[in-house]
């Protein structure tokens, strides 16, 4: 069972419905017929040779464990304690409508101020409710005060060692940070990095590099801000395909049905032109480690994710666990989207039992 936490503060539940890696698959309708987004590689659904099912080490021995359950300790430790184990990183994000909400997320920091955990937060690079802001004024140092505001607070609260997935999933095109010229998106990155650990206190602050994975199209390397800003290459995966054939399932798919389709989805997730072994292969030769700040399941309406899946789970825990792609956390996205679809794996069972038994003691 899990230990009991330090002043454990009972948690404000955040409404992030589209808070992470989940703006992925919604909208991943539209992003699929933008000019600028990824798209899938194409896929067919014989699996590949490299996604038979191989022995692999332990993650739970190997790699940090991490969740997100909104800004909420007390889930968090419920989490832990069905999986049996120790939750080392919480994913959380600050509200983004405003300047004020981006450097004084209050509620945030008062929820896991004194906990024993490693804060990963969301950090938007420009607010969703202000007009006329922009990259480019970023770049020419016009937002600097706010992320230096969000460092004092962070030490102020205990969190200078907590990591920030800056302009998380910037390869997406519905976010107000998507890049489209190369030279702006980097200098406002590094403006950024070094205005928050020039305050004293947040030197140990880190920054996660966070991509969501998949894609031929969009090339996101063009946008890396250079060893000294980066201490993570990040990416969210989800069980989700839009390639023809893949997902949605067909009628009357029976278990071997599922599996196969499963067993193409994955090897899209891996092989794509910008996919998991891509990935690995850039963070290896950047010499940073990988995360996966947002990983999981997804059972949605409209049918593209494959719902209960305990062979994306199994792969997954395989790659976490390889050495060879030096993963140093991952979190799995344990929060249900509402009509968009269901990530928690109490509602996927077959799924839950295999988590617990793979990451669980």
């Amino acid at each position: 069972m899990t230990k009991k936490r330090s002043a454990l503060i009972a948690g404000t539940v955040a409404v992030i419905l589209a808070g992470g890696g989940v703006a992925y698959a919604l909208g991943s309708s539209r992003s699929t017929d933008s000019a600028d987004a990824p798209k899938p590689a194409a896929a067919s659904i014989a699996p590949a040779p490299n996604t038979t099912e191989t022995a692999a080490p332990q993650a739970k021995k190997t790699t940090a464990l991490g969740v997100f359950r909104s800004t909420s300790p007390t889930d968090v430790q419920k989490f832990g304690d069905w999986l049996g184990r120790d939750v080392d990183y919480v994913i959380d994000f600050s509200r983004r409508g405003t300047w004020d909400e981006i450097a004084n997320p209050y509620d945030q920091l008062k929820a896991w101020q004194g906990s024993d955990y490693r804060i990963v937060y969301g950090l938007a690079m420009l607010p969703e409710g202000v007009p006329d802001v922009s990259l480019a004024a970023g770049a020419d140092g016009d937002y600097d005060q706010y992320y230096q505001m969000l460092a004092e607070n962070l030490v102020e609260y205990g969190q200078g060692d907590a990591i920030l997935r800056l302009g998380w999933e910037f390869n997406l095109g519905q976010w107000r940070w998507h890049p489209t010229d190369r030279q702006v998106f980097i200098t406002y990155w590094r403006n950024i990095v070094k205005t928050m650990r020039s305050v004293p206190g947040a030197e140990n602050l880190q920054f996660d590099w966070n991509i969501n994975n998949g894609g031929d199209k969009y090339d996101s390397t063009a946008y890396y801000p250079g060893d000294e800003y980066v201490d993570y290459v990040g990416l969210d995966v989800y069980d989700i395909s839009f390639v023809k054939g893949i997902y949605p399932y067909p009628a009357k798919c029976a278990q071997a049905c599922r599996v196969k389709h499963q067993k193409a989805a994955w090897n899209n997730a891996l092989n794509a032109k910008y996919g998991l072994k891509f990935w690995s292969g850039f963070a290896a030769s950047h010499d940073k480690p990988m995360s996966f700040p947002e990983w999981g399941l997804w059972k949605r309406p409209d049918g593209h994710g494959g719902g209960d899946d305990p062979y994306f789970i199994k792969r997954m825990h395989d790659f976490i666990a390889d050495p060879a792609n030096n993963v140093a956390y991952q979190a799995y996205f344990e929060f249900d989207v509402g009509s968009k679809g269901i990530h928690e794996l109490s509602g996927l069972k077959q799924s839950g039992r295999r988590f617990q038994k793979l990451f669980g003691n």
